[in-house]
């Protein structure tokens, strides 16, 4: 999904790299997601929509309230994947443990990406203040600590032909362009266990109650933007009005389907796995 680029964490400098700290740090996750990657990538947009976005992250508002907004999901159950399947399936013990992180993850990282979305069509939406907001306010929240750093995605070499075609099975258009999400893309480490994935997945991808499922998280999501945007500003967007459109059409994307799917499936994928 490269409607804007995509900045890697690697590459940030300056006061991008800061942001990406601090979105790692409140969001408590040990990544930075695409979302916030792209948005790196239009010249002063991500500064400017944290400058106006950091209070609800610093007070715990913005991610407390997406967390609690998507838990407690009325989901259908997969079998569960005893152990020694797992073990059969290439996932030794520490991999089993890069699972758990994996998809708790995924369920902090897409609830704050879908308000975090939400909240930057709010501020495009809305009228520019005249008064400077103040990037750096004082943290009264701790956020939990976060998951073991994650793998890097595989490589193309390391997945090989039928590595690529496995991944290919998860690809999804997004304005004409083929997208694999990124939990996809970790599970890819463990080709038998993807595979695995995908029996179980895919024949989900359409039905109907997964689908209502998905509708359900952005209706829960939408009901909790106006606590989440109250009192928040922005100053006049330091980009034209046609980057505004298509920064809109971008977050239509991450609010209306990646995300939510991304939330039910890690759901489904966690509560199928041993205990921890």
């Amino acid at each position: 999904m490269t409607l804007f680029g995509d900045l890697s964490e690697s590459e940030a400098t300056g006061q991008i790299a800061e942001i990406f700290a601090e979105i790692r740090y409140f969001g408590a996750v040990p990544y930075v997601s695409s979302l916030q990657r792209q948005l790196a990538t239009v010249p002063g947009c991500l500064e400017w929509l944290w400058d106006a976005i950091r209070p609800a992250f610093a007070d715990g508002r913005l991610p407390e309230a997406a967390w609690a907004a998507t838990k407690d999901l009325n989901l259908p159950q997969l079998f569960l994947v005893p152990h020694e399947a797992l073990r059969s399936l290439g996932v030794d013990r520490e991999g089993e443990a890069s699972l758990h992180d994996i998809y708790e993850t995924f369920l902090r990282a897409s609830p704050v990406n879908m308000a975090t979305a939400g909240t930057l069509r709010y501020l495009l939406d809305a009228a520019p203040s005249d008064v400077a907001t103040v990037t750096k306010v004082d943290a009264v929240w701790t956020p939990p600590p976060p998951p073991s750093s994650l793998p890097t995605f595989p490589s193309t070499s390391m997945l090989g032909p039928e590595g690529q075609n496995l991944l290919a099975l998860f690809a999804v258009d997004i304005n004409g362009a083929s997208f694999v999400p990124g939990l996809y893309r970790f599970l890819a480490h463990w080709p038998a266990y993807l595979a695995h994935v995908a029996v179980e997945l895919l024949p989900l991808f359409g039905r109907s109650d997964i689908v209502d499922s998905c509708h359900d998280v952005v209706r829960r999501v939408d009901e909790m933007m106006p606590t989440v945007t109250e009192g928040l500003v922005a100053g006049t967007p330091p980009f034209d009005a046609k980057t505004a459109n298509r920064l809109r059409g971008s977050l239509s994307i991450y609010q209306g389907t990646t995300s939510p799917q991304m939330i039910v499936f890690s759901t489904l994928l966690r509560e199928a796995l041993p205990a921890a």
